[in-house]
């Protein structure tokens, strides 16, 4: 039975369209060791045998023709590569019919046999159940999404004529590859909202399309973004990017110093050269046959293989690089290193698989990854709330710059009222001394009222002190009124101020106010009291020298005069006593303003309090809404990956059975075969032992 399962295996995996490797990645030979050897049997043993024997002349022939199998809507672009000997179909055929047992128990010898290379006949089938993407749910919505429109369709249908511009199944505008590229990532793009569409994907979807049809692409791309860390690669954020860069750079660092040290010396940086490496694994760097050699490992391995692969490249072409700037070194990566294999992928696969590698030093490197960006987003969020500080502390600056504008503005103000009562102060004192030499000047006149020359001096210079004290009335009159003008603007001002309301507080002020104003209306009540005495002593010298004045011809025009400079005096004083009283109330008014002023200084404290709590309140629950939503999101990451799994079981649970039925199918069909053989043999053997009874029966 197991010499006709290659057979029906044939009919299975019939050559398909390929791009592909070479054809000693087909029939490969395998490096076994002692522990495998254990497990095979004498049958296998020889096979493997003969692969090694027929490896070395298949390597000569590194080229094979490239093909597609398409679905419905694809056909053959070019003639399929040459069969593959017996042994080869024997053995991957077993390994294939047998795939549960092989991954279980030849789980070794199956991973050698991968790195040698998987039969581009036999790739198919293999790369889907590695990846275990055969029969997924997303399948069946596919023909669904392509009806649908996505937002990428105009990205993806400008970066197709890119992606393999030189292969015969991508060339033309509307070539049956471009057309299920566009498709398979269309599909991927609505199924996937997050990542979309990004040009690397492109490359690895064509690869998928050059071995199986559009369906069963996009059923393996889907599983190779979700389990291969292709779609944190892929993401806007390129956060798993950063992450592989980082761990390479240690690895280049810890096995490569010097050369570490050359790259470092002319600024010639990691991502400069292995981004694509990551992005599109190696598809980009090396040729076809090469590149799928890679693929091949990459989808049993993971990214293990890319970082080997790699840190071969730079072990091998390390001489060189050292010898060249930098862009010397970036001519060098483009168009030396990626066909420094094309006759012999195996020994690129040798030296990868030369190279240290510690899963357990990736994983502490991962964590220190993780550990430096949640320091660099810490950084940024503190950057950015301080950046938020600064431009409310500017616009309290400003509104404090404009405060201290206004505030000066009123301290001018009220540096004139007080010069000008200064200047009220001065007047008042001129006015004192001016009326105690004019009651000097009165006693004189009493003296020497019985004198005509000096009666007439006296009325000239009576005449002149009426037109001084005139003058000086105006002026008095005029300031009074500009008091007057700005005692009403200051009540304005202090009635638009708030409200004292803690009394308490302001004892002191309005003490000093009291005895301010006690000690005004003192001087006030004095004025007063001398304005009484001057008008009593006037009334009595006009009542004595009434007589006097009346018997001289020149008497009247005097007593006019002199009439007039008394009542000119009184109004003086008067006027005097009113600028007393207008003091007094600026006085009052710059006490209420001084207590308002520290009333909006304590308001004004208050306020930046409740600000700085506002801003703390919200930082608080800001980040309280963060942990919230990561908190959901970790939910609803594991609710995904629980269905998955799930799905998972369930898949390989249908596989399974549908595996059994396909086995009783088989075993009726051999036994039938097996029964028609047996009769054929017998038939023959009677009629090789009796012809002649065979001939009269015929006859």
């Amino acid at each position: 039975m197991s010499t006709l399962a290659p057979l029906c295996l044939s009919d299975m995996a019939s050559p398909t369209l390929s791009p592909d490797d070479s054809s000693m990645s087909m029939s490969a030979a395998v490096s076994i060791s002692p522990s495998d050897s254990e497990n095979l049997s004498p049958d296998e043993l020889e096979l493997l045998s003969k692969l090694e024997e027929q490896n070395r002349l298949l390597e000569a022939d590194s080229k094979s023709l490239r093909s597609v199998t398409g679905s419905c809507r694809t056909s053959v672009t070019s003639p399929g590569p040459p069969p593959l000997d017996q042994d080869s179909w024997e053995l991957w055929g077993r390994i294939v019919t047998h795939w549960e047992e092989w991954t279980r128990r030849k789980e070794k010898l199956l991973k050698e046999l991968i790195r040698k290379g998987i039969p581009h006949h036999f790739r198919a089938m293999v790369w889907q159940m590695l990846c275990n993407a055969s029969d997924m749910p997303v399948k069946k919505q596919y023909a669904d999404l392509l009806r649908m429109s996505s937002p990428c369709e105009k990205l993806i249908r400008r970066d197709i004529a890119r992606t393999y511009p030189e292969h015969d199944f991508f060339r033309g505008q509307d070539s049956l590859g471009q057309e299920g590229l566009f498709n398979v990532m269309k599909a991927y793009s609505l199924i996937d909202r997050e990542v979309g569409y990004c040009q690397g994907s492109a490359f690895i979807v064509g690869l998928l399309l050059m071995q199986m049809p559009e369906e069963e692409a996009f059923c393996v791309f889907v599983r190779l973004m979700q389990e291969y860390r292709l779609r944190e690669l892929f993401k806007p954020s390129m956060a798993e990017l950063g992450l592989c860069i980082y761990q390479l750079e240690y690895m280049l660092q810890d096995q490569l110093p010097e050369l570490n040290l050359h790259f470092r010396s002319h600024c010639f940086h990691t991502s400069m050269y292995a981004s694509s490496w990551f992005l599109t694994l190696f598809l980009t760097t090396f040729p076809l046959p090469v590149a799928t050699r890679v693929f091949d490992i990459f989808i049993y391995e993971g990214l293990e293989v890319i970082f080997r692969v790699g840190m071969a490249l730079l072990t091998v072409n390390q001489t060189e690089l050292m010898q060249l700037d930098m862009e010397g070194m970036s001519q060098y990566f483009q168009k030396v290193i990626p066909h420094q294999f094309d006759s012999c992928p195996d020994k690129l696969i040798l030296k990868a698989y030369q190279v240290k590698y510690n899963p357990k030093k990736m994983k502490r490197l991962e964590k220190e990854y993780a550990a430096i960006k949640s320091k660099e987003m810490e950084e940024q969020i503190e950057i950015k709330r301080l950046r938020t500080e600064n431009r409310l502390l500017k616009q309290r600056i400003e509104t404090l710059e404009k405060g201290q504008v206004t505030r000066a503005q009123e301290a001018e103000e009220n540096y004139v009222i007080k010069r000008e009562l200064a200047v009220v102060k001065q007047q008042y004192y001129t006015a004192a001394e001016n009326l105690q030499s004019a009651q000097g000047l009165i006693r004189q006149l009493q003296d020497k009222q019985s004198d005509p020359r000096v009666t007439e001096e006296l009325v000239h210079h009576l005449e002149s002190e009426l037109e001084q004290s005139r003058l000086r009335e105006a002026e008095t009159l005029g300031a009074l009124k500009e008091m007057q003008e700005k005692v009403v603007e200051l009540e304005k001002r202090s009635s638009s101020l708030p409200d004292e309301s803690n009394i308490a507080m302001l004892q002191e002020e309005v003490q000093s106010m009291r005895k301010r104003e006690a000690h005004a209306l003192q001087v006030m009540r004095e004025g007063q009291k001398q304005v009484t005495e001057l008008s009593d002593k006037w009334q009595s010298l006009s009542s004595r020298g009434g007589s006097i004045w009346k018997d001289s011809p020149r008497k009247t025009p005097a007593g006019e005069l002199h009439d007039e400079v008394m009542s000119s005096r009184l109004r003086e004083v008067q006027a005097q006593s009113e600028t007393r009283e207008l003091r007094q109330r600026v006085l009052v008014l710059e006490s209420q303003e001084l207590l308002h002023e520290k009333q909006l200084s304590r308001l004004e404290k208050e306020c930046k309090e409740l600000r700085e709590r506002l801003q703390n309140e919200a930082a608080h629950n800001k980040a309280l809404q963060t942990q919230m939503n990561e908190d959901k999101r970790r939910h609803a990451v594991s609710e995904c990956k629980n269905k998955e799994e799930v799905m998972a079981v369930r898949l390989r649970e249908a596989d399974s059975m549908a595996a059994v039925a396909e086995m009783r199918q088989r075993i009726a069909e051999l036994e039938i075969q097996v029964t028609a053989t047996l009769c054929e043999c017998i038939v023959t053997l009677v009629v090789s032992r009796f012809p002649v009874i065979c001939s009269i029966c015929y006859w």
